[in-house]
């Protein structure tokens, strides 16, 4: 036996020995693949109906958004008005106030008067 000889037959010998292992491991590869183009085909097929349903979801908040910002303003305006109108309330009854004041004085002045009229030419007179 030549060296030749040992040399091909280590090399046949590496080659059976690689083929061996390598046979499996190419078909669990391609096993493996065929499991992740199915995973990926499963990703796909649900990825789009859910992307969807988060886009409708994201313009029905943005909706959402715009009706209580919009709700938001109509409530805004509507406190100021009822700020403006106590205002207003206030002005009013202390304008109400100011201009009584004087007449129920006077009344009660010309009151206070005429009981006194009463007292003094009507007081000797006992009916």
């Amino acid at each position: 036996m030549t060296p030749l000889d040992i040399f091909l037959i280590f090399t046949a010998g590496a080659a059976l020995i690689l083929t061996a292992v390598l046979v499996p491991t190419l078909l669990q590869m391609k096993r493996t693949y065929k499991k992740a183009e199915e995973s990926l085909d499963l990703l796909m097929r649900e990825l789009v109906p859910m992307s969807r349903k988060i886009t409708a979801g994201a313009a029905e908040v943005e909706l959402l958004a715009a009706n209580f910002s919009a709700k938001l303003d109509e409530t805004d305006l509507a406190i100021r008005s009822v700020r403006q109108a106590g205002d207003t309330l206030l002005l009013t009854s202390q304008a109400l106030k100011d201009s009584v004041r004087p007449v129920i004085s006077g009344v009660g002045g010309l009151v206070a008067g005429l009981q006194m009229f009463g007292r003094v030419f009507l007081g000797g007179r006992k009916d």
